[in-house]
């Protein structure tokens, strides 16, 4: 491999001496060479069809999957803003590449999702690949932005690496044993980390080309000089508001939108569940209009921007706790309209109305990948304190914390009190209101989200981290949602405790009410549903406010009379609960 990886060099430094040369920019004397080398259209060409070559012809012992990865980081290499001088490849390599990482990752995510158990040496390819990515798209988005070839260069090299290492069998890989990865919380980290890493830096590399280097002026950087709390500080002040306006973009946005919604419809076509598709389904249209559409495309559309729509106030997640003054009377009356709407639907529908419909965290949540990780709510160090119903002194802390906070900054914003900071224009601004609710749903949500494997799937509803999910509990307690079973006798002969395990909140006391009372209701319950699709008996269903209109509406409902499922002793038939005759197992939900 070392003397393949020589030869590559060689030969690319052959190139420039029949004309063919690449862009070094500002790269410091001695890298100036190999950079050269590495971004050099023909050893981009090179190198893409030596890759595409080792992971379609060699080591037959690799999953075809796994072979379509290899074969993309070809294309990626071919796909390089480098390759042609040309403003309009520079625009086309940044689509279309951005359309291949996408792809790749829904590819390597639902490959991890069916292999369930991998051996050590297909584990570091596979982290090795996703590094790859992180370094692929942080390279073309400095590149875009500054026109530094360092980064791009040095994935490149990465690159090509792991497509030749990927290419060699070793005699140890075969005999190593296939193992769950998901008694491998550092490695699954990992996969999530570099995942999130590519999609942000892909983000941020659309954002740049779609609206060019003129999007960063909309965000409150603070100079490097005359700052009291200094340089660091002001590093972290910034660093926090760029990765808040990538990661508050729409084409973020829809970059993540696709990959991972994309498990969220590998989900549908294998669930059994009429009901659980059509949330699936109508989950993932809410995202694409209440996450990226009304915040970010609307105002662009003519039907929007003429007449009585454009003059209707936009309030987003924010829901007000980032104004830095006194309401307007409009904005004032959406606010509270959202919070009255949020409200009524949780007494409607539970939480499943916010936090499984709504929320944009639910997409990340449900596909089929992140949802495998559940088994760590019961496992991590950290998800095991917020297992069950109860609010544990854990969640109180975390939920306190997190409504305080924000309230309190919104209240002194306000009111006037809080400090003004002057940014890089000279300009004086109360860039300290906002700045907390970014904090919390942008740089902490997303950093929760790949902290996965310690915290538990869910966690922003599990840990009371956020403030909708607190807000709501009050609705919950009222509200019509509840979780039911047909027969408490299917529920108490269960020795599988399936419901349980698929939970994504760990609710792992549903079984203690189900064999008791025949229902349960937590305020914590996302409503989600894969509790009711795991049950091997068909014996559970949501109950909500469908169900309740059903009886009111039903002239003299006759009780039905229970099927005789398993594990319930034959002979006469046992009455279940009085539900409506048209709760079957094709709509349980």
């Amino acid at each position: 491999m070392g003397l393949l990886a020589l030869s590559d060099v060689l030969l690319g430094a052959l190139l420039p001496i029949v004309g063919v040369s690449s862009p070094v920019g500002s790269v410091p004397a001695p890298w100036a060479p190999l950079v050269s080398i590495l971004l050099n259209p023909g050893f981009l060409v090179l190198s893409s069809v030596q890759v595409a070559g080792v992971g379609a012809f060699s080591r037959s012992d690799l999953d075809p999957r796994v072979r379509v990865l290899i074969v993309g980081q070809a294309g990626i290499l071919l796909l390089s803003p480098t390759l042609i001088a040309s403003p309009v490849w520079s625009s086309l390599s940044a689509y279309v590449g951005t359309a291949l990482f996408v792809g790749l990752f829904v590819v390597a995510l639902q490959y991890i999702y069916r292999t369930k158990q991998l051996t050590p040496s297909l584990s570091r390819l596979l982290v090795r690949w996703s590094v790859a990515g992180t370094l692929s798209g942080c390279g073309w988005f400095v590149w875009h932005l500054y026109g530094t070839p360092t980064i791009l260069a040095l994935s490149v090299a990465f690159q090509l690496a792991v497509g030749l290492v990927a290419s060699i069998p070793s005699a140890s890989a075969r005999s190593e044993a296939r193992l769950p990865w998901l008694l491998h919380p550092f490695w699954v980290f990992e996969i999530l980390l570099f995942t999130f890493l590519t999609q942000f830096f892909l983000g941020a590399l659309l954002d740049l080309e779609i609206a060019g280097p003129t999007f960063l002026q909309f965000i409150p950087f603070l100079p490097y000089s005359g700052v009291s709390f200094g340089a660091v500080g002001t590093a972290i002040y910034d660093g926090l508001w760029f990765g808040a306006a990538i990661l508050a973009s729409a084409w973020f946005l829809i970059v993540m939108g696709f990959t991972m919604g994309a498990l969220v419809v590998f989900k549908i076509r294998e669930t059994r569940e009429r009901p659980l598709r059509y949330r699936l389904g109508l989950m993932i249209a809410v995202y694409a209009l209440a996450a990226i559409y009304i915040p970010s495309l609307a105002s662009s559309t003519p039907i929007v921007a003429s007449g009585t729509l454009s003059s209707l106030p936009l309030v987003g997640w924010g829901f007000g706790l980032r104004s830095g003054g006194p309401f307007e009377s409009t904005a004032f009356a959406a606010i509270l309209f959202m919070y009255v709407f949020v409200g009524v639907m949780t007494v409607l529908f539970g939480r499943k109305a916010l936090c499984a419909v709504m929320c944009g965290a639910a997409l990340l949540y449900q596909g089929t990948t992140v949802s495998e990780m559940r088994g760590f709510n019961q496992n991590s160090r950290v998800g095991k304190y917020f297992l069950g119903s109860q609010l544990s002194t854990a969640y109180l802390v975390a939920s306190s914390l997190a409504l305080i906070s924000l309230f309190a900054t919104s209240l002194l914003g306000v009111l006037h009190m809080l400090p003004s900071v002057t940014l890089a224009n000279g300009e004086v601004d109360t860039s300290a209101l906002p700045l907390p609710v970014e904090l919390y749903f942008g740089a902490l949500w997303f950093a929760m989200f790949v902290s996965v494997p310690y915290v538990g799937t869910y966690n922003c509803a599990t840990t009371g981290f956020c403030h909708w999910g607190a807000l709501s509990i009050p609705f919950a307690k009222v509200g019509l949602f509840r979780l039911k079973v047909k027969d408490r006798k299917v529920c108490q002969a269960c020795t599988t405790f399936d419901c349980a395990k698929a939970c994504p909140v760990g609710l792992v006391d549903m079984p203690l009410y189900f064999r008791t009372t025949g229902e349960y209701r937590s305020t914590k319950c996302c409503g989600v549903g894969d509790c009711v699709g795991a049950c091997p008996y068909g014996n559970m269903y949501h109950q909500d406010v469908r169900f309740w209109l059903r009886r009111r509406l039903s002239p003299s409902p006759t009780p039905p009379v229970a099927n005789q499922l398993p594990m319930v002793a034959t002979g006469s038939a046992v009455p279940r609960s009085p539900e409506p005759s048209a709760i079957s197992s094709t709509s349980r939900l």
